[in-house]
């Protein structure tokens, strides 16, 4: 069985239509669509600044749009979906647009025309009862935050470092927040989809008219199908069941910091046998000491040198914001008593770790987000955008960027801390700082590089480039794959799946030729193009 990378080139089918036909195509479907949607919800070519990739690696209109409709409801989303499929236009949809880091609300072919689902912003059920609610795909962590508090619910939402995301495509794209729900594509239960052919369907129990357990059992009866349609192309989710987390009596925010790169195996090892054994309840969020500066201010704070930041000056900032050469955010849950087992058994595990701290918050689940540090609302549910001026590391101005790589690994300490190596070694070569962390289940670790980069600066931005498609490889080769990809490299990071002569994409390719023939929806996203 073959198990050498396929050729991305060969993943990627020559280009059968021109790109001014595929543009002029999608102006016939923009006109067409102003009379689904309303012409004040459409945007012609000539008006898609909105939609470009703001952390472009070069030409922001590299990936630029043939325009964009905004419908409302899903029978809009139906009728634009039917008039594509009469045009020959591809579309590409997109939640709120803001998955900055890995092309944003930009298409990965040009011409294509985005159908923005940021006016589908409802939240259309939330049971407190079974603790679930129904959302569309506009619908923001922000406005389901607000839209519990407002209802007076007794639920909590999961929320990644940045609150303006969608609910819904966040969760497709398999993200993570840091509650006991945290890994959000484990709560994901009940979609509602239109196919690329117009048609819509309910997955699970939600086929069978009039049952209440659509958002409650994954099962239905047959296959289940909700994994078909994370970070995939087989057609729009236009309403999604979520499962929410219980308001706890009381909980516990907590960090912990080590002030050497030696002790990092323990501290994932230690951190894993928390999950397992069920101290820990959410996902654990790890950041090294630059990764952490970055977060809070420019890099000329502490260092206005060349190449990257020495590791005398990391020390010198980690003393000065109090933090550690690695650093975890965890959260665990309950009453006073269970926390009192839950912070002696935390906090003996890491005091076996040398040059260790520990520091542990503890709130009412009714706190405020005024009562909660703002360092401590990942760990309940409250959203933000604190981290949103990362960008501004590497370029203080209108040029600062960023793309994520991300390769999975098992939660051990050899695994974590060879895949660090890897990135490490080679980002600090391409001269940049190693802005690393790591995400941790209990068994799986989401190992994160975060590449800050000035966009407006080409030679930059190629140095990026290059370093992202050789660390791709060279982490497969390790066993270590990407979860997700920026738009230019989804067919690189495809390539490496590559078991038994690349089976698993040549099935994906069958159902996508089965189900969207011509390539309408979202084509070459995660390297799944038509035949």
């Amino acid at each position: 069985m073959g198990e050498t990378p396929l050729s991305p080139e060969l993943i990627r089918p020559a280009a059968s239509t021109d790109p001014a036909e595929t543009f002029a195509a999608a102006a016939r479907l923009i006109e067409r669509a102003a009379g689904i949607v309303g012409a004040a919800n459409v945007s012609a070519a000539d008006d898609v600044d909105d939609y470009l990739d703001a952390y472009a690696l070069g030409d922001r209109r590299t990936f630029l749009p043939g325009g964009a409709v905004r419908p409302a409801e899903a029978e809009q989303v139906q009728a634009v979906v039917r008039a594509a499929g009469e045009l020959g236009v591809p579309l590409w949809p997109i939640g709120r647009g803001k998955n900055l880091g890995y092309g944003g609300p930009a298409p990965r072919v040009p011409g294509s025309v985005v159908i923005d689902l940021t006016r589908m912003n409802r939240v259309l059920t939330v049971d407190d009862q079974t603790a679930y609610a129904i959302v569309e795909p506009g619908v923001s962590f922000f406005e389901l935050h607000d839209e519990l508090l407002q209802r007076g619910s007794r639920l909590w939402a999961s929320v990644p470092d940045l609150g303006w995301g969608s609910v819904v495509g966040n969760a497709l794209e398999r993200g993570y927040g840091y509650t006991a729900h945290g890994d959000h594509q484990q709560f994901v239960c009940g979609l509602e989809v239109v196919l690329p052919s117009g048609e819509l369907i309910r997955t699970g129990m939600g086929a069978l008219p009039g049952s209440e357990a659509w958002p409650l059992y994954r099962g239905g009866f047959g296959p289940g199908l909700e994994g078909l349609f994370m970070q995939s192309n087989l057609g729009i989710v236009t309403k999604m069941g979520v499962w929410l987390m219980p308001r706890p009596e009381r909980f516990a925010a907590c960090r912990i910091a080590i002030d050497s790169e030696e002790a990092l195996p323990q501290l994932v090892d230690a951190m894993r046998e928390l999950k397992l054994d069920g101290t820990v309840d959410g996902v654990v969020n790890a950041a090294n000491a630059v990764g952490v500066a970055a977060g809070m201010s420019p890099r000329e704070r502490w260092y206005g040198g060349d190449g990257v930041v020495p590791d005398d000056v990391v020390r010198l900032l980690a003393d000065d914001l109090g933090i550690g050469l690695w650093n975890v955010k965890c959260a665990f849950y309950g009453s006073d008593a269970l926390l009192d087992l839950k912070e002696q058994r935390l906090r003996g595990a890491i005091a076996a770790i040398p040059g260790s701290t520990v520091i542990v918050h503890r709130y009412d689940g009714t706190a405020s987000a005024d009562e909660v540090e703002p360092v401590d609302h990942f760990a309940a549910g409250i959203p933000g955008m604190l981290l949103a001026e990362g960008v501004r590391w590497r370029a203080n101005g209108t040029g600062g960027a960023h793309i994520g790589l991300c390769p999975v690994s098992p939660l051990t300490g050899e695994h974590v801390v060879e895949a660090s190596r890897i990135m490490r070694t080679h980002i600090e070569a391409a001269g940049f700082d190693y802005i690393g962390g790591w995400l941790g289940t209990a068994r799986h670790a989401v190992n994160v590089l975060m590449i800050f980069f000035d966009a407006a600066d080409p030679v930059e931005a190629e140095k990026v480039r290059v370093a992202f498609s050789e660390l791709v490889p060279l982490l497969a080769a390790k066993g270590y794959g990407e979860y997700r990809a920026h738009l230019e490299f989804m067919d690189t990071v495809a390539a490496q799946f590559s078991w038994n002569d690349g089976a698993l994409l040549e099935f994906v390719r069958t159902l996508k030729q089965a189900v969207d023939p011509q390539g309408i929806l979202a084509p070459g996203k995660q390297g799944i193009w038509p035949r």
